[in-house]
């Protein structure tokens, strides 16, 4: 199934007379041969980090890395609990729970990108409610979270899960009808009931814009996922009730992508607009990073989700998953092709990147990229002790690159013997994609397994390479190839289905002429 109409994944449950999640975890199985109890185990992790967010931040303040904002969701919580609010005290806690995640994520705490870090309270905070109110099992909680991921790959695929590509109505939008979606099939819900509550959220979210204040994942971001939460609670109990949504959710999703198209640039998180423009907003910026000047952004194109893993996750460090975990990726690459460790790096950064890098923690999460670490890794934010502790030089500019996705950004990474210079973006939701490699237009995400294969081209060497990895057994899911001359060295990036393992790549360097080097790289 290709995750691309909520129409088409609603008729195929409903006939099949299966739940959405079933459908959502057979994918996983195909798509990435292993075991459908290797795909739970993973995923139970994931809802793990989710609820240990939440207990984190309602348990005790969380202040945020900037001082901005912090302790809300201990604040809302110790108030539901005294049981003298206006709303429901048990649905008020559900706020509670989201604002709580979204401020451990501003604390660069560990969370989970749902689909994105700055919509990453909603669905942890309805979840964790469901689970605590006793109606469901933790079994039943992690199996919805395959629900969520499947409707999120619709939106994602057909819209956009993106506040720069869409405004804060593709994350925190698409993450309420996610939510409303999810919780509809936990109680019972038919498919029809499924696809009327992601139009009844998605709907009420619309023209939602992306506005945050000295563009950090802070104000307002915390608060939406907060009243969000508790709008995905009451969409579902409407779908339940036999609300229809009139507008069907497919048609809904278009619309969402059509709206963000028209939104202009400085209401698609570039910190210029909105609430982000206030006499206020300028002041706190400036508080934060003093008076910079706003860099001109670049366009850039849509991502193409498949996977249960890129809708709910990575687990990473906040606060953001564009500008911190997206960041991380970016530098384990450049690490992974360096292979060797890094002696000087420098980073040369573009549009939000370049604008707001210290405040999202960019730089540090680049710096634990190039080092090594991955997006889980509790010590990326002591990456520039780290990288003094292991003698690696480095610097960060700002630059126009081109006509790149905003979040850009070129390494020019040196070891002993070795250098990378890497152009790569990041698109939203922790995923990112390579635009260059050492001057080559080469495109590829680190996803799957990519062999990344210097050869000397010649006549009928793209298919001797492809047909010299069918005979060991690799399916190629995507295959690029760049040269500099005919005759002269190229690149070839294959990203092939299953794990590569080192004693094949010796194998192929020893055994084919033409290939000088691979790499094999891979993000976590």
């Amino acid at each position: 199934m290709a995750f691309t109409s909520l129409d088409e994944l609603l008729l195929t449950a409903q006939q099949q007379q299966r739940p959405i999640y079933e459908l959502m975890i057979e994918s996983e199985i195909r798509q990435k041969g292993i075991s459908r109890e290797e795909i739970i185990i993973k995923m139970t992790e994931q809802f793990a980090v989710m609820e240990e967010a939440v207990r984190e931040g309602t348990h005790a303040s969380v202040v945020s890395r900037t001082g901005l904002t912090g302790g809300d969701g201990h604040r809302l919580y110790e108030y539901a609990k005294r049981g003298q609010s206006l709303v429901e005290p048990s649905s008020l806690l559900t706020a509670a729970y989201a604002l709580a995640v979204s401020e451990v994520n501003a604390n660069m705490g560990r969370i989970v990108a749902t689909p994105t870090a700055g919509s990453a309270g909603i669905l942890p905070a309805v979840l964790v409610h469901a689970l605590d109110s006793g109606r469901f099992s933790r079994e039943q909680i992690v199996l919805s979270m395959f629900t969520a991921s499947a409707i999120g790959l619709v939106i994602a695929n057909r819209a956009s899960i993106s506040g720069a590509a869409g405004g804060c109505q593709a994350e925190v939008g698409s993450a309420t009808a996610m939510a409303a979606g999810t919780l509809v099939e936990l109680a019972g819900g038919t498919p029809q009931q499924v696809g009327n509550a992601v139009g009844i959220a998605l709907k009420n979210s619309l023209g939602l814009v992306c506005d945050p204040v000295a563009g950090l994942v802070e104000i307002p971001c915390i608060l939406r996922n907060g009243l969000h939460a508790i709008a995905a609670q009451a969409a579902a109990d409407m779908a339940l009730a036999g609300v229809v949504s009139l507008i069907p959710p497919d048609e809904v999703i278009h619309v969402m992508h059509e709206v963000g198209q028209h939104m202009p640039e400085s209401l698609r998180e570039t910190g210029i607009g909105g609430l982000a423009g206030t006499p206020t907003g300028q002041k706190l910026k400036e508080q934060v990073f003093g008076n910079e000047k706003e860099q001109k952004r670049g366009g850039g194109g849509p991502a193409k989700y498949q996977s249960a893993y890129e809708i709910i996750g990575p687990i990473m460090i906040g606060p953001s998953s564009s500008h911190t975990a997206g960041a991380v990726r970016i530098g384990n690459i450049a690490n992974q092709l360096l292979k060797e460790p890094p002696k000087r790096v420098t980073f040369s950064l573009m549009g939000s990147f370049a604008t707001t890098y210290e405040g999202h923690g960019t730089d540090v999460a680049l710096l634990a990229g190039v080092l090594g670490l991955s997006t889980r890794d509790k010590c990326i934010s002591e990456a520039k002790q780290l990288a003094a502790e292991q003698g690696l030089a480095y610097t960060f500019m700002k630059r126009v690159l081109g006509s790149y996705h905003p979040n850009t950004v070129l390494v020019e990474l040196e070891g002993a013997r070795r250098t990378v210079k890497l152009l790569a973006s990041s698109l939203g939701g922790g995923k990112v994609e390579v635009q260059e490699l050492d001057g080559y237009p080469l495109k590829f995400s680190g996803e799957r397994p990519a062999l990344v294969i210097r050869i000397t081209d010649t006549k009928g060497a793209i298919a001797g390479l492809a047909r010299i990895l069918f005979e060991k057994g690799f399916n190629i899911a995507r295959m690029a190839n760049e040269r500099l001359a005919m005759g002269g060295d190229a690149i070839s990036v294959c990203e092939v289905d299953s794990m590569v393992e080192e004693s094949v790549v010796e194998e192929l360097i020893r055994d084919v002429a033409i290939i000088k080097d691979i790499t094999v790289v891979q993000v976590d």
